[in-house]
């Protein structure tokens, strides 16, 4: 492994920055992939740029969004609401907030359960190998669960 490798990657800033003014996608995950606006049919397999991570939690109703946290402390769609102070919050499912680029294209990927714990487990084992998160292109593959999309995480570095 390089030197540059190792190192902070600076070119990735200009990226985040964008990221947190823009419009972000929410990235969809089905059993048979993920929906990337940009593509018709789902996509088993997608190549990705990892920007940063999170912690997130989304309060459903009727299975559809309700109330979402991209942090895990404020509501994002609820104005001065505050997780902490939330009647509602033992109903929310924890999640993990992954922002990433894929063919150009800025999205964000909220991972709950199976996939939470692939992709915490997965930057683990990148950490441990000194593999900065923003390195490598990331190999994102859905795994068909039936009734949902399980996803997977791996790079050539790892």
């Amino acid at each position: 492994m390089g030197h540059a490798m190792i190192q902070r990657r600076s070119d990735i800033e200009p990226l985040r920055a964008i990221l947190h003014r823009a419009m972000v996608r929410y990235l969809p995950v089905k059993p048979s992939g993920f929906l990337l606006k940009t593509k018709g049919d789902p996509l088993p397999v997608i190549e990705a740029r990892i920007l940063s991570f999170g912690g997130a939690r989304t309060l459903y109703k009727d299975r559809r969004p309700d109330c979402r946290s991209l942090d895990g402390v404020h509501s994002a769609s609820h104005t001065g609401r505050r997780c902490t102070g939330c009647e509602d919050k033992n109903s929310c499912t924890s999640q993990v907030r992954v922002d990433l680029i894929v063919d150009a294209r800025a999205y964000r990927l909220l991972l709950a359960h199976t996939s939470a714990r692939n992709f915490l487990a997965y930057d683990g084992n990148l950490t441990a190998k000194q593999i900065p998160l923003d390195a490598p292109l990331h190999r994102l593959e859905v795994v068909n669960r039936g009734s949902w999309g399980e996803v997977r995480f791996s790079c050539e570095d790892a």
